[in-house]
């Protein structure tokens, strides 16, 4: 640093390096210089001045660019979260940012991917209707208040009365309502559900289900809160703005700083040229360079959604099996994941995803392999198809693209006079059985079981109703563990793939990519990136 007695004496004689290397002086200027060439020679020296400094401070600051070290926190690259309001949130980012601030009843096992206590110190039920849950001693949120049951119904309650994303789940799933919700004391409460749901602590590991403090729930300042969230996960919220959300760690280690980024191409480069430590989108076009780029660096992480034609019962033509199953065998899944679904999902070979790892079994739809010939043979069997085959979608929902690569190959593969037949309301045209042909479902499992991701499917809207395959469905959602409910999910799963009222097509799969500097880089497709596991080698 440079005081005021420095310049006063670089006013005196600036030293500066000339051309060959030796030293230049300039001397003060003469009393008996006019005013004019006093001025001009002030005007010399103040350059001469700004120049010595510039020279002299320019070595510090080398010294200091090659000493400072790098960027301290774990960099990630992500779209913006649509919000951060745990009852409401409906995105991979809001479910990956939620998941470090926030700590669920339940999280998820990284290995096998099955529900373990985490809020939660127990949770019981004699006949898997009406559950007890105890929660660990001494939890607090971000601001210090404590975490107590009321933290927990209080948030239900709200997403129930708000209509939040979260109340699908329970109410749709859990079958949960207002009066199902009793605190027993500060670190106990119970739920009652309006049927029984083995499944029911697996599901508590979803935002939906996280707490917000009491003076949140009081004020019911919800926009507020959302910019700003205090949970009671490892994580704290030090700042956000459009650009960037900084979390800090409440107990110790690496900051992180999720940098909004919607742009695959933007993170991927960035990744790829060591200003960002893991990217989560991949574009399409590097999919297939992604080894070359990263080596090992990389990931594909199973999604719990799949995308299914559906069969819709009361239209008679397509009523035979072997009529949806050659449907089935002549659409070339693969030839659609990487074309217009740009590497972003994964041929479908089960009607379970494979992101659901307890009770997940590969291969189990035969029927799903691309085999035009053995396709024209069962059409054939079954009588043919004609006239029209619309298939029905819900416009505006980015479905466009595929659908009509599926038409053309049902045209071109059996001769069928396939249509894409886009609606602004498919579940209206379903009510009122307006549709006549296939038409598009997409499912997410709500938890990780086998029978989270068939029971939607019952639901779809076809009209299926085989006592044999809903029976065994309403077995596993009764089971008195997750664990005894996989068989009768199974059996289930083989008899739904023999009638096929839904032709399993895709599952999405997410895609991470990351820097040499980083370490601890997992993921599953409930919990999303685990912000937590970051770290950074040695």
């Amino acid at each position: 640093m440079i005081n005021s007695n420095m310049c006063h004496e670089f006013g005196r004689a600036a030293v500066w390096t000339g051309r060959a290397g030796r030293p230049a002086v300039a001397s003060r200027a003469s009393p008996t210089r006019s005013p004019e060439r006093s001025l001009k020679s002030s005007t010399r020296t103040a350059a001469l001045v700004t120049g010595a400094v510039a020279v002299l401070l320019a070595p510090v600051a080398a010294l200091r660019a090659w000493s400072d070290p790098p960027d301290p926190r774990i960099s990630v690259g992500a779209a913006a979260p649509a919000t951060l309001l745990p009852g409401d949130v409906r995105d991979p980012t809001g479910r990956m940012i939620a998941n470090a601030v926030w700590t669920g009843l339940v999280s998820y096992d990284a290995e096998t991917g099955a529900p373990v206590h985490a809020a939660a110190e127990s949770i019981t039920s004699p006949d898997r209707r009406v559950w007890t849950i105890r929660l660990r001693p001494g939890a607090t949120f971000s601001d210090g208040t404590p975490v107590t049951s009321r933290s927990f119904t209080g948030a239900w309650t709200a997403a129930l009365r708000e209509g939040w994303a979260g109340a699908g789940l329970l109410t749709g799933v859990a079958h949960v309502s207002e009066s199902g919700l009793k605190v027993e004391d500060d670190r106990t409460f119970q739920v009652t559900l309006g049927r029984p749901l083995s499944g029911f602590p697996a599901l508590l590991g979803d935002p939906a289900f996280f707490p917000m403090p009491e003076h949140v729930l009081r004020s019911r300042a919800w926009a507020a809160y959302a910019r700003t969230p205090v949970g009671n996960g490892p994580f704290q919220m030090a700042s956000r703005n459009g650009r960037e959300i900084v979390l800090r760690p409440r107990k110790g280690g690496r900051p992180v700083v999720v940098r909004i980024m919607p742009d695959a191409r933007a993170q991927y480069a960035a990744a790829e040229g060591g200003d960002l430590d893991v990217a989560t989108r991949v574009p399409p076009d590097r999919h297939e360079s992604m080894e070359a780029d990263f080596g090992d660096r990389h990931r594909a992480v199973p999604g719990r959604g799949m995308t299914h034609l559906a069969l819709p019962e009361w239209v008679k033509r397509l009523a035979s099996p072997t009529v949806r199953h050659a449907l089935s065998m002549a659409i070339d899944r693969s030839a659609v994941t990487e074309g217009p679904l740009g590497h972003q999902y994964s041929p479908a070979d089960a009607l379970v995803p494979p992101g659901i790892r307890p009770g997940h079994r590969e291969g189990q739809c035969r029927l799903c392999v691309h085999d035009a010939k053995a396709a024209v043979a069962a059409l054939a069997d079954a009588g043919g198809l004609r006239g029209p085959l619309n298939l029905w979608y819900e416009a505006n929902r980015g479905d466009d693209a595929w659908v009509r690569t599926v038409a053309a190959q049902l045209r071109e593969e059996l001769r069928l006079d396939a249509r894409p037949r886009p609606v602004a309301d498919l579940r209206k045209a379903l009510a009122d059985r307006a549709v006549d042909g296939p038409f598009v479902v997409h499912a997410t499992a709500a938890y990780p079981a086998p029978v989270a991701a068939l029971a939607p499917l019952l639901d779809a809207g076809t009209g299926y109703g085989d006592d044999y395959a809903t029976g065994l469905v309403a077995q596993a959602q009764r089971a008195a563990t997750p664990d005894e409910g996989v068989v009768p999910a199974r059996l289930a799963e083989s008899a739904m793939l023999r009638d096929m009222p839904l032709v399993p097509l895709w599952s999405r799969h997410d895609h991470l990519v990351w820097s040499d500097r980083v370490r601890g880089v997992t993921a599953d497709a409930f919990t999303g990136l685990r912000l937590a596991d970051l770290s950074f080698g040695e």
